[in-house]
């Protein structure tokens, strides 16, 4: 594989439920701002990322090209999902099995593999790489606003 994700999500998954257990659940529960998620809600959010990529990362190696991608409704998806009245424990075990899963899809990837196209709801068309790439990003950004002192990466 040509991309750093494997190691990278590799060293998160040791990382970050260490981090996460040294909140208490009060710091977990508190919004970072008026109206916004707390960081239970947006690791939450990072659960309903890898729900959606997981089934996308899969649906690419069969369906025809490019593969459409539709947006899902994440603020939807986090209140459905009950974040905030859910143990940190159970969101993270959610969080570290379905990146375990994101790995066990991408580890083996070839290029030709990383090379197949999926087109982002404005129109892009994007490889494979770069949606595996974007997820980790977004994984990335959202753990710093949950660990703004901890550089994972």
């Amino acid at each position: 594989m040509t991309l750093n994700a494997v190691p990278c999500i590799q060293v998160l998954l040791q990382e970050v439920p260490q981090a996460f257990r040294s909140l208490t659940h009060a710091e977990a529960l508190e919004p970072l701002a008026p109206g916004k998620w707390s960081r239970l809600q947006i690791l939450g959010h990072l659960c309903d990322s890898a729900i959606n990529n997981v089934s996308r990362f899969i649906q690419i190696s069969y369906e025809p090209q490019p593969l459409l991608l539709f947006p899902y409704e994440q603020n939807h998806w986090v209140a459905a999902q009950r974040y905030s009245q859910t143990s940190m424990e159970e969101v993270l075990s959610l969080w570290l099995s379905l990146n375990q899963s994101i790995l066990r899809v991408i580890s083996d990837l070839k290029p030709a593999q990383l090379s197949l196209s999926c087109k982002l709801p404005n129109g892009d068309n994007v490889t494979f790489q770069w949606l595996i790439e974007d997820y980790l990003s977004h994984m990335v950004h959202h753990l710093k606003q949950i660990f703004p002192d901890i550089d994972f990466l």
